[in-house]
């Protein structure tokens, strides 16, 4: 369990997403983040903030962090992800594919009671080194 301090992220919207494994290993989420490392002069962290909406249903923003709106590229999205409490989640190796490692953690953790899902915004980073990292808000 974590904290993270509230963060601004700019990038790419993919509506309509279910989290997890499928949405982000899919190729449109591959295309967004070489879209997103495009945009960069060196390599960067890629995140994908879902963002849940009213009707229950999430958003994804493939994004970097940035310091203001304003410093957003011009046709690209951002959202402010409030601070927070955060289970997390890195590869154990039980799955070869590192996303689907850390997706397959939530899924066991939420079915054996082991954790307690806030359903705010979950943040998934793959690191400019290819390291996997996932962020699960969580009621504490």
């Amino acid at each position: 369990m974590t904290a993270r301090s509230a963060e601004l992220f700019g990038g790419l919207v993919a509506p309509r997403i279910t989290p997890g494994a499928e949405a982000s290993t899919s190729e449109l989420f591959r295309f967004l983040r070489e879209r997103i490392r495009d945009q960069h002069l060196g390599p960067v962290d890629i995140s994908t903030v879902y963002v849940p909406d009213a009707a229950g249903d999430y958003n994804a923003v493939v994004a970097t962090p940035f310091d203001s709106p304003s410093d957003v590229p011009v046709g690209d999205v951002f959202v402010s992800v409030p601070s927070g409490v955060y289970a997390v989640f890195v590869p154990d190796g039980v799955i070869q594919d590192p996303i689907e490692d850390v997706w397959a953690q939530v899924e066991d953790a939420t079915a054996n009671g082991e954790l307690f899902r806030a359903y705010k915004e979950d943040i998934e980073v793959v690191t400019k080194t290819g390291e996997v990292e996932l962020y699960i808000s969580i009621v504490i």
